[in-house]
């Protein structure tokens, strides 16, 4: 009777053992089916490709000698450090200072003796007038405190406005210190991340198969594919992660200026989305566009375009074409059947000793969007180095900056120094040092949203006085 049961229970093991095995086998089947169809998908080849042509800038004979690939990597995964400072005409001094990892973010401006400081942190952001310092603490119930605030009651500005001004400011801070916890710690950045992926994956592309593709001077033997950039569909992923709400401020700047009248106008990043779809409308008259792209042999993206869009007949081209390495050289052009276009160049230079990189752009647009104003002009930016010695080079339409400056330091993939004399004094630091970043220092702050009008109108007025 042991014997049977013993029998009875090794049978039943084995079964268990058998059932498990095959549904982990299923399992592994069915993630190995969904990761190849995935992995088919044009839109994952053409994020593959454009990482691979990004990475080929780590050839550049700049990054060899500064360190400038992983100088930049570290800047876009969140530790920044710049600062700018000349006295040509007036004493300019610009500084800006991120950190990521410790939920920071500090820009700075002055011009002769007024000076701007914005200062974020997890909980909270203070604006700096010189020194006296408006808080507001956009992670702990924004939109709740702007509801219940007598100021915003004073100024008359209705629960739609605060909602959307509330929402965006909220959001750009959480941006500037790397800080999407809400109060209980959750993560409120993933379900946007998971919409994103979602709305990507679930775009319709294809193969076109083998194509000769002209990059620059030279042509190069191209695996093709197509994907289709649905205007209703980016609509409705816009609504799901962003909402609905589309305001007008101008009303509000009317209010404020009631009680300042100094205060400038400015852009409401609260009306995005509306923004967006207005663009997407007047340029692509509401069309669906085919998006192309072109993947060399050694699997880097040369080309992106789509062309015959919307009634302007527009055209918009992304082409890689380096000699040395695929990113070394660029053009991103947009043009329509008016005369209207869009050209950003980008070019790495390197020669007899000298390493740099120089950007140009130019823009004519008489009558591209119904609302907006005619545009023409031109602009550049050029660094080069050899040595200890340096060129920096701006030029935006008739103004121009331009300064033999000393390489007065740099720390190989993190960063470099220059610094210029003669008609002008100045300097200019570029890394990924950020460092500690300190709060700065105040005579007086206040809590906009958490005080009464008359506190309100006397620290306003303070400001404004000095």
């Amino acid at each position: 009777m042991i014997h049977m049961h013993k029998k009875n229970n090794s049978k039943l093991l084995k079964r268990i053992i058998g059932i498990t095995a095959t549904v982990i086998i299923l399992m592994a089947a069915v993630v190995a089916i969904i990761f190849f169809h995935l992995m088919r998908k044009p839109q994952i080849k053409l994020v593959e490709a454009m990482v691979n042509t990004i990475n080929s800038s780590r050839e550049s004979e700049m990054n060899q000698q500064y360190g400038t690939f992983d100088m930049g990597m570290n800047m876009i995964n969140g530790s920044q450090s710049f600062s700018f400072e000349d006295n040509s005409d007036h004493s300019v001094d610009i500084s800006l200072k991120r950190s990521a990892s410790d939920h920071n973010f500090l820009a700075e401006a002055g011009v002769d003796d007024k000076t701007f400081k914005l200062y974020a942190n997890k909980r909270t952001s203070l604006i700096y007038i010189d020194d006296m310092a408006i808080r507001i603490q956009y992670a702990d119930n924004l939109i709740t405190n702007m509801s219940n605030s007598q100021v915003v009651s004073l100024l008359g500005i209705d629960s739609d406005t605060v909602y959307s001004f509330g929402t965006a400011y909220e959001n750009c801070m959480r941006m500037a210190a790397n800080n999407y916890a809400d109060i209980n710690g959750d993560d409120i950045q993933t379900d946007i991340i998971q919409k994103t992926l979602k709305y990507f994956f679930n775009m319709e592309g294809t193969s076109e198969g083998k194509q000769t593709v002209v990059t620059g001077d030279s042509t190069q033997d191209c695996k093709v594919y197509s994907v289709i950039f649905n205007v209703d569909d980016f609509y409705s992923y816009l609504d799901e992660c962003f909402g609905t709400h589309d305001i007008d401020l101008q009303e509000v700047y009317d209010m404020f200026g009631k009680y300042i009248p100094e205060i400038d106008t400015i852009d409401n990043t609260a009306e995005l989305v509306h923004d967006i779809k207005q663009f997407v409308d007047e340029m692509l008259d509401g069309r669906d566009i085919t998006l192309y792209f072109a993947v060399n042999s050694k699997n880097e993206l040369v080309k992106l375009y789509a062309d015959h869009v919307s009634d302007r007949d527009m055209s918009m081209s992304l082409t890689f074409y380096g000699d040395k390495y695929t990113a070394q050289s660029y053009e991103f052009t947009v043009t329509d059947n008016s005369d209207n276009h869009l050209v950003i160049k980008k070019r790495d230079v390197s020669s007899d000793g000298e390493t740099g990189v120089v950007f140009d752009v130019d823009i004519s647009a008489a009558d591209l969007m119904d609302s907006m104003k005619p545009v023409s002009i031109s602009a550049s930016l050029e660094l080069r180095l050899s040595g200890s010695d340096a060129i920096l080079g701006i030029q935006v339409g008739d103004a121009v900056f331009r300064k033999n400056a000393e390489i007065t330091g740099y720390d190989k993939g993190n960063s470099i120094d220059l610094a210029w004399s003669g008609d002008s004094d100045g300097s200019m630091h570029i890394g990924c040092d950020s460092g500690a970043i300190e709060k700065p220092e105040y005579r007086d702050s206040l809590d906009i949203f958490d005080t009464d009008v008359i506190s309100a109108y006397k620290f306003i007025k303070e400001i404004m006085n000095r």
